[in-house]
């Protein structure tokens, strides 16, 4: 008896200790979501309060055409988005993923084509891997070559944020991210960095894929999961192909403006294409709103390749469970740039709620992303979604 009332005396200190860390991390997801609500430059009377209730910010549930009669229930919220989706991945392992220098690593240590990694830049210095020691970052960017494209990232970083294209573009003059300098004042840049960069050679991307934007590098965004209910095998449960625009270059960034078509998942051909909206109406474009060039209809190049590059991907790193591939098609085939864990959802749900697909739903269900359909039971295989 005596033991008993010592063990709930113990244990009270940790049960209050987990409610208080659980509001702590609701704390911050809510702060989160009204920062990205704010980030939405429109007048009051374009917010959308009603569809707050029920998880969703206002540029969502224009995105999402709620207000037209689109059912919600199929879509996973930005609160689940903030709060629950990005612990899908126990934070340790994490670690790894979301840090672009082991990433890179990783992806090395399992034959996973990446981009060439050649040097990390700290403290106005450049370690070349995988040579010894050091040069100064003026003298590192003067041994380019003329035509040269190199990429500096941020370790930690998302939504094409901290990132620096820089190409030579002739004697003394470099570009980056497209505005043009000169060596010191490049250099400049860089000596104004108070993080480490990583520093990757630029990949060259396949011509079919350049004509959709030719000044970005357009990538294919990739999600997989697991089948929980089927041996816990992983599976493709969307894949868009992000466009670049004016707005956006020179990446590809769907928050900074870029657009988003939807590839079938058998063929890769690409759907009409569309990107955040500016108002109250969803834009949908068969053409691109910049160049005119054709977007719906194209066909993925090496789509079959990249399927298999991704599946394969997702099987070496089953542990990872959840993860959005960033690809590039290059002339002879796909490479995986980047993989996120807390990968953005709108991109993708732009164009088909999630979980219509009830492996998806399976997926969310199991780890905390409730909805109404959580019992509804599986259709056979060969049932249409």
């Amino acid at each position: 008896m005596v033991k008993r009332q010592v063990r709930r005396v113990l244990a009270a200190p940790r049960w209050l200790y987990r409610k208080y860390r659980a509001f702590r991390v609701l704390l911050v997801a809510l702060r989160k979501l009204a920062r990205k609500e704010r980030e939405w430059k429109v007048p009051l009377r374009l917010r959308k309060p009603r569809w707050w209730l029920r998880g969703f910010l206002s540029r969502s549930a224009v995105l999402y055409e709620l207000d037209q009669g689109n059912d919600p229930e199929p879509y996973v919220t930005d609160v689940h988005r903030y709060f629950r989706t990005k612990n899908m991945v126990h934070a340790r392992i994490q670690d790894i993923i979301n840090n672009k220098l082991s990433t890179h690593l990783l992806l090395g240590s399992m034959d996973i084509p990446s981009p060439e990694l050649l040097g990390l830049y700290w403290r106005h210095q450049v370690h070349r891997f995988p040579q010894e020691g050091r040069v100064p970052v003026q003298a590192y960017l003067e041994e380019m070559d003329d035509g040269e494209t190199l990429f500096f990232k941020v370790l930690a970083g998302a939504e094409g944020k901290n990132i620096y294209a820089v190409r030579r573009t002739g004697p003394g003059e470099w570009a980056i991210n497209g505005t043009p300098h000169h060596l010191r004042a490049a250099a400049g840049v860089f000596l104004a960095q108070n993080r480490p960069l990583i520093i990757e050679r630029g990949l060259v991307q396949h011509p079919h894929q350049g004509a959709l934007y030719p000044d970005s590098v357009n990538t294919l965004r990739i999600l997989t999961m697991l089948d929980v209910r089927n041996g816990g095998d992983p599976f493709i449960a969307a894949a868009v192909q992000r466009i670049g625009s004016r707005r956006s270059e020179p990446a590809d960034n769907w928050t900074r403006g870029g657009l988003s078509a939807p590839v079938d998942l058998a063929t890769g051909e690409l759907g009409r294409a569309t990107r955040l909206p500016d108002r109250d109406t969803k834009e949908w474009f068969d053409h691109h709103p910049d160049t005119g060039a054709p977007i719906r209809g194209e066909v993925v190049p090496y789509w079959q390749e990249v399927y298999d590059l991704v599946m394969h991907s997702a099987k070496v790193l089953s542990f990872m469970e959840y993860i959005g591939w960033d690809i590039v098609v290059t002339p002879s085939g796909p490479v995986v740039l980047e993989a996120n864990i807390n990968t953005g959802l709108n991109v993708m749900q732009s164009h088909r709620p999630l979980m219509q697909d009830p492996r998806v739903r399976a997926y969310y269900n199991e780890r905390g992303v409730r909805t109404g359909r959580e019992t509804e039971p599986i259709p056979p295989e060969d049932a249409p979604l």
